[in-house]
């Protein structure tokens, strides 16, 4: 009897003692009974089936608490969210304000005491002027110019090194009606004193480019701000637009600052400060008319007194890269307004010119795939006062200087035409032209008689251009003004260009 209370006691123990989470368990006694091993494993088996029901009851109560915590999240997340709502009402609808960026009072009386009060002024306020400033440029230097470089026709450069030029773009898009445009640039290319001596003992008139040398023509370092002008204007509106400044007046079509000027360029390029009104409309058509004061004063008047002239340009253009054309006619009041018609005329009558004569310049272009053709005209409508442009140049000047009294006034005129081809060779981007002009009359303006132009130019890599042209010119004979004689020039050009 104390025996099976004892192993009863034991199994009790054993039951007590065993692990709760266990799927089996096979207890055994130090005595080694049978009767006691046989307890023990019916004693086991009944606590495996309870531990068993206390792992499932375990998982169902983790359970439970895992979606108890989801279902916290949850509504935390709403409570946030509530918050934030009430704090979005609480503003009625609006965000915190932003601070507000002003210029502190110092920099304002710095900008009074430098009388710059009204101008456009560095402001940290306004960080984002680089979205609307826009900077590109470029640099040409002309090199070589084997031949002939005392024949001191108006727009060949003689020089064997010069910056024919080197120029900064600035572009500035104020708002959705206003943009505005400025050009600096340097030129040194040969001036007047480069030339040769004619016969009568001074120096021809013939030079690059006068718009640089006009205030001394033996100086051609001139650092010039060569175009500042805004356009008013919103073409997604309206097809006009004015446009105020220095620019280069819609007066004819050519390149500025080429290897050489062709004869066409000499006799409408025109830079001065206007004003101009003019529309463009969707299907190309476009006119403008620009008023500007006249570039040199008239015979006897004051020299400040310098009469109003106006140009103006109607045609129709359609720019392409595989097809495109253009064509257009070109009228200004006073020719004499044109830069180098001007220089000559100053060189005949330096007291200002006496009659005031119109001019007409036409234009053509047309593009298909890889050819191009352009053609210029241009000339005066009528006779210039021979004591302004004689007909024959400085062969109808006496040895005092003077026009001879039977002298005619010159009618000129100059026609060019030129022909492109462009291809790819060496993975380069190359184009080859030829070309030639013609002019009559113009003598004294310093042009040859004729002129055959042949040139190449190569992308030699992105933005790096080498350009080489052969002029080879006709001058007119030494009865009508010229030296009778034919030179060639060849200019090697090496250019860059960043955007």
């Amino acid at each position: 009897m104390k025996l099976k209370l004892i192993v009863a006691s034991m199994g009790l123990l054993g039951l007590i003692s065993c692990p709760v989470f266990a799927d089996t368990d096979t207890a055994t006694t130090t005595s080694g009974s049978t009767s006691a091993t046989a307890t023990t494993a019916s004693t086991s088996s009944t606590t495996s089936t309870t531990a068993k029901k206390h792992h499932r009851h375990k998982h169902r109560y983790h359970h439970k608490m895992k979606r108890h915590h989801v279902r916290h999240e949850t509504k935390a997340e709403e409570r946030r969210e509530e918050r934030m709502e009430a704090e979005r009402i609480s503003y009625k609808g609006e965000m915190p304000a932003v601070e507000v960026c002003s210029t502190s009072l110092q920099s304002i009386i710095i900008d009074e005491q430098t009388q710059s009060l009204g101008r456009a002024m560095p402001n940290p306020c306004n960080p984002g002027w680089y979205n609307r400033i826009h900077v590109v440029g470029g640099v040409n230097v002309d090199i070589g110019k084997w031949g002939n470089r005392n024949a001191n026709f108006e727009g060949e450069n003689y020089r064997r090194f010069s910056l024919n030029d080197v120029y900064v773009n600035v572009g500035a898009n104020i708002n959705d009606w206003t943009n505005a445009f400025a050009s600096i640039s340097y030129s040194n290319t040969s001036t007047s004193s480069d030339g040769s001596f004619h016969d009568y003992g001074y120096y021809g008139w013939g030079m690059n480019s006068w718009q640089y040398n006009y205030s001394n023509v033996y100086d051609s370092n001139k650092l010039s701000l060569e175009q500042a002008y805004f356009t008013i204007g919103n073409f997604n509106v309206s097809p006009f637009y004015l446009q105020i400044g220095k620019q280069f007046q819609d007066y004819g079509r050519y390149q500025i600052h080429p290897i050489t000027r062709s004869f066409d360029q000499v006799m409408t390029e025109t830079l001065d400060t206007s004003g101009k009104l003019g529309l463009i409309l969707n299907n190309g058509f476009h006119a403008s008319v620009a008023l500007f004061d006249n570039r040199l004063q008239k015979f006897e008047d004051n020299r400040n007194n310098k009469p109003l002239n106006f140009a103006g340009t109607i045609g129709f253009d359609k720019p392409g890269d595989m097809f495109g054309w253009g064509v257009g006619i070109g009228y200004i009041n006073n020719i004499i307004g044109v830069n180098d018609i001007a220089h000559a005329v100053k060189l005949f009558n330096d007291e200002g010119y006496h009659t005031s004569i119109s001019g007409v310049a036409l234009y053509g272009d047309f593009n298909t795939g890889p050819f191009s053709l352009n053609a210029r005209w241009t000339g005066a409508t009528s006779r210039f006062n021979s004591l302004d442009l004689p007909e024959h140049g400085w062969a109808d000047l006496t040895n005092t200087w003077e026009v001879m009294p039977d002298a005619r006034g010159a009618k000129p005129w100059a026609f060019g035409i030129q022909g492109g081809y462009g291809f790819e060779f060496w993975n380069m981007s190359d184009t080859l032209y030829l070309g030639y002009q013609q002019s009559s009359q113009a003598a004294g303006i310093g042009l040859p008689q004729n002129r055959y132009v042949l040139g190449a130019n190569a992308w030699v890599m992105k933005n790096t251009m080498v350009g080489l042209e052969w002029d080879h010119d006709k001058d007119y004979s030494t009865g009508n003004g010229g030296s009778g004689d034919s030179d060639n020039l060849v200019s090697l050009r090496l250019g860059v260009k960043f955007d």
